[in-house]
């Protein structure tokens, strides 16, 4: 069977990379005694994935991924033990069951949504506001990314997000996964930030979406 997860990562945890993630769950899964199913073949791992890779220093509100058992184990009893066998700011939150043949989740989300708490005085919340209407509003909004051993790349920001929403000191974002390479989110904050406000805000990955063509969505 198939288990889909939905797990936290917070504190100090935000800035385990992917790979990172990827062994602390490994282990975790020994410590929990649960049956996982295998991979075959010389190294042998177990069979668990996740969505897209969170940027480091970021939040995950509802992060996904999905573990197979080679026996079948109620979705709470999994939730339960892996949060035994998990450290602090890294929890499990909910478990559900899916089909085998279910898509994978790198293939099947399309849209990631993100919320940006600024941490600003009055002044210059207005100003980051006062900007980030000017960004959209404006058709394009260019920006040089740096890419290590790559050349350089213009891109354009503003094409790369679906949403942009305040809520007090709170900004939402909704970037769509592009294949020709996505937005990042801390691209556009850097951008919307006065240069000497440094990156005076807190990010977190709050959700995933499938989009349809016709900008219908459902949660993975």
């Amino acid at each position: 069977m198939t288990i889909r997860f939905v797990y936290q990562v917070d504190g100090v945890l935000k800035f385990l990379s992917h790979l990172d993630l990827l062994k602390l769950f490994n282990r975790a899964l020994l410590r929990a005694g649960l049956p996982v199913a295998y991979s075959e073949g010389f190294n042998p791992h177990p069979k668990i994935s996740f969505g897209p890779p969170r940027g480091v220093g970021q939040e995950g509100r509802r992060e996904l991924g999905d573990l197979q058992l080679k026996e079948p184990l109620q979705p709470e009893v999994v939730m339960q033990r892996l949060n035994l066998a998990l450290p602090k700011n890294l929890r499990v939150v909910a478990a559900k069951e899916i089909a085998d043949d279910a898509l994978a989740l790198m293939a099947e989300i399309n849209l990631a949504v993100y919320e940006a708490e600024f941490i600003l005085a009055p002044a210059s919340l207005a100003a980051v506001k006062d900007k980030a209407a000017t960004f959209w509003a404006a058709d394009r909004v260019e920006i040089l990314r740096k890419r290590p051993k790559k050349r350089d790349k213009m891109i354009d920001l503003r094409a790369g997000v679906q949403c942009l929403e305040w809520q007090d000191n709170i900004l939402r974002l909704e970037i769509p996964f592009a294949e020709t390479g996505s937005v990042k989110p801390a691209e556009v904050l850097q951008y919307l930030l006065p240069s000497d406000c440094g990156a005076a805000y807190r990010l977190a990955r709050v959700g995933f979406f499938v989009q349809s063509a016709d900008n219908q969505r459902r949660e993975p």
